[in-house]
C-alpha cells in the first residue's frame, strides 16, 4: 500500500506517523499546540478493511493520498479496482466529539433527499471514536470534476454568471425548509430525546431528522452544559445562550491571547454581558427581524475550493463539499456573500452597475489592470446580489438587516475571544438609535452616560488601530489569525519577517515600543 502527501513533491511517500500528524504547515503562534490540535491517530488496517468491503466485489486498498485540512484529515483512497473514496477524520479542533460527525452526515443525507444540490454520498460513517478504526470517520464518494478555481479564468463569463445564478437557486431551496429551531441537524437516532426537536412531518415524513445542539467549534468547551448550545426555539433563547457562553468562558479563565485593553477586568466584562442580557428581549422581539429570523441551513464557507465543476463543461456544477459544522441559525446571521464573491472596496449595492474609474485612460498599465480586475470582481458580486434578489428574496432581505441588530448576536458570544469593546460599540449604537431601530423608548433598558460614551470612543479608536495592525501584519506575512505558514515557506524566515514588520510599524506610529508590542498579533521571539 502506497501512502503519500498530495501537497508535497509528486509521490512523496509518507510514514504512517506522518499520516496522523499535521504536515500542511506551521504556525507563528503556539506552533506545537496548533499542531497538536490537528493530530489524529487511527488504525489504518481497519480503515482499509472498511473501504475494501464497501464495494460489492471486495477490493483491497492500493493507495492513500493525504489531503490535509485545517479541521479534518482528508484522505483520497484508491482500491485495486481503481475505485476512489474520500475519507474525513475530524481533528480535535473540529468541534464537539460525536456531534460534529453525526451532524455532517445528517446534513449531507438531508440535502440529497430534500434539495437538488449536488453533495457527496455518504457510504459509511461512525461518530463513535471507540470503533475498531479508533477515530470518528466519514467515507464518501469522490465528487467528479475539478475545483472551480482551476477553471474560473478560462470558463468564460457566461458560465461564470450561470454558476452564480445557480448558487442562488440552490440557496433558495435551503431557505425554504422550515426548521423548528436553531442548532444543528442530526438523525433522530443519534441523540437523546431530551436534546432534540423533531422536524415537521410535512418536511420529514419518515421522522428521520431532528434539530439538536450546535456543533460549531465555538461550543468546544469543557464542562459546558449541553442545553446551552441548543436546540433553541426563539431568537431570545439563542442570544441568551451566546451571552451565557461568554459569561462561562470569562469566569473560567483569562484569555491571555487577547490584549488586556480589549478584555478589560473580569468585573467590567461580566457587567457588560449582564447589560446585554437585560437588553436582549426587546431587541430580539424587534419587528425589524420579522420573518428574517427564520431558522435556515446554509453553507457559510463557499470557497472556490469547495465547488466542483465538470472538467469538460465548467458551467455544470458537479458537487459542493465541506459541510462540516454547518448549523441551523437565523436567516439574517446565515446569509452572506460567498467568500469568492465578497464585495470589493467601494462596491455599491443596489441599482449601481460596476464601472471603471473616470480617469481610467490616464492610468498606467499596472493600475489599468487592477481597475479591470476590480470591475470584474464587482460584476460577479453584483450578479450574486441581483440573482439573490430575483431568486431568493428572503435571503436578500436578510442581508438588509440593520447592522447593529445583526451584530449584537455575533458579538455577544465572542467577547472572550475578541474582547468587550466590539459588543459595547454595538450596545451604544443601539442605545443612541433606539427609535430608528424600531425599539420603544426605554424598552432596551440600556443606559450610557455622555462620559461613558466619550471614554468608549477613545477605547474604540485604539481597538480600530489594533484591528488595522492585525490586518496589516496578516497581509504582509500572508497568514491568518493563527499565523499559519504554508509548508513551502520556512517558519524561521517568517518569524524574522514578523519581527522586521513590527520594528517598521513602530517607526510609523506615535505609540511607544511597549504599546505596539502589547498589541502586535504574533509573538516576536525568533
Amino acid at each position: 500500500m502506497f501512502i503519500y502527501d498530495s501537497k508535497k513533491a509528486a509521490f512523496y511517500q509518507m510514514s504512517r506517523e506522518e499520516l496522523f500528524q499535521y504536515t500542511n504547515g506551521r504556525f507563528l503562534s503556539d506552533d506545537k499546540f496548533q499542531i497538536s490540535k490537528r493530530y489524529v491517530h487511527f488504525n489504518i488496517e481497519e480503515l482499509c478493511d472498511v473501504i475494501a468491503n464497501i464495494s460489492p466485489v471486495k477490493s483491497s486498498v492500493s493507495k492513500i493520498e493525504k489531503m490535509e485540512g485545517g479541521f479534518s484529515k482528508a484522505l483520497l483512497i484508491t482500491t485495486e479496482d481503481a475505485s476512489e473514496y474520500i475519507v474525513k477524520i475530524p481533528c480535535p479542533n473540529a468541534g464537539r466529539p460525536m456531534y460534529c460527525t453525526a451532524s455532517e452526515v445528517a446534513v449531507l443525507r438531508f440535502i440529497r433527499n430534500h434539495t437538488t444540490i449536488p453533495v457527496p454520498k455518504v457510504l459509511a460513517w461512525s461518530s463513535d471514536a471507540s470503533n475498531p478504526i479508533g477515530a470518528e470517520y466519514i467515507i464518501m464518494e469522490k465528487v467528479p470534476g475539478v475545483q472551480v478555481f482551476k477553471k474560473w479564468d478560462d470558463m468564460g463569463e457566461y458560465n461564470r454568471l450561470s454558476l452564480i445564478k445557480r448558487l442562488t437557486q440552490w440557496e433558495r431551496e435551503l431557505s425554504e425548509v422550515p426548521f423548528p429551531a436553531y442548532g444543528s441537524l442530526y438523525y433522530r437516532s443519534a441523540l437523546k430525546e431530551t436534546e432534540r426537536i423533531p422536524l415537521d412531518s410535512s418536511i420529514d415524513s419518515k421522522g428521520e431528522f431532528c434539530i439538536g445542539p450546535s456543533c460549531e467549534p465555538s461550543w468546544l468547551l469543557q464542562s459546558l452544559p449541553d442545553f446551552q448550545c441548543g436546540p433553541l426555539r426563539t431568537l431570545r433563547e439563542m442570544g441568551e445562550s451566546l451571552i451565557d457562553r461568554s459569561t462561562f468562558k470569562v469566569n473560567q479563565r483569562t484569555n491571555t491571547q487577547c490584549p488586556s485593553f480589549l478584555r478589560g477586568s473580569t468585573e467590567v466584562h461580566l457587567s457588560l454581558l449582564h447589560m446585554a442580557k437585560i437588553a436582549l428581549p426587546a431587541i430580539a422581539d424587534s419587528p425589524k427581524f420579522s420573518d428574517k429570523a427564520q431558522p435556515i441551513l446554509w453553507h457559510t464557507d463557499l470557497l472556490m475550493g469547495n465547488i466542483f465543476v465538470s472538467e469538460n463543461d465548467p458551467g455544470t456544477v458537479t458537487g459542493i463539499i465541506d459541510w462540516q459544522n454547518t448549523v441551523v441559525n437565523p436567516t439574517f446571521l446565515q446569509v452572506r456573500w460567498p467568500i469568492f464573491l465578497t464585495s470589493p472596496e467601494e462596491y455599491q449595492e443596489g441599482q449601481v452597475m460596476p464601472g471603471l474609474p473616470a480617469d481610467f485612460e490616464e492610468l498606467d498599465e499596472g493600475d489599468k489592470e487592477m481597475a479591470l480586475y476590480n470591475k470584474a470582481q464587482a460584476t460577479w458580486t453584483k450578479a450574486y446580489e441581483v440573482a439573490s434578489f430575483l431568486n431568493n428574496r428572503k435571503a436578500w432581505q436578510g442581508m438588509q438587516i440593520t447592522p447593529e441588530l445583526k451584530e449584537i448576536f455575533r458579538r455577544c458570544g465572542e467577547t472572550w475571544d475578541e474582547g468587550l469593546i466590539p459588543l459595547r460599540e454595538v450596545l451604544i449604537e443601539i442605545f443612541l438609535n433606539q427609535e430608528d431601530l424600531g425599539l420603544a423608548s426605554e424598552s432596551s433598558r440600556l443606559s450610557f452616560t455622555e462620559e461613558q460614551i466619550a471614554q468608549h470612543k477613545q477605547e474604540f479608536a485604539i481597538y480600530e488601530e489594533w484591528h488595522d495592525m492585525r490586518k496589516f501584519a496578516k497581509e504582509m506575512l500572508d497568514t491568518d489569525d493563527e499565523g499559519w505558514v504554508s509548508p513551502e515557506r520556512e517558519l524561521d524566515k517568517l518569524k524574522s519577517r514578523n519581527k522586521m514588520l513590527f520594528e517598521y510599524y513602530v517607526t510609523k506610529t506615535q505609540k511607544s515600543f511597549d504599546e505596539v508590542k502589547s498589541m502586535w498579533p504574533f509573538p516576536l521571539d525568533t
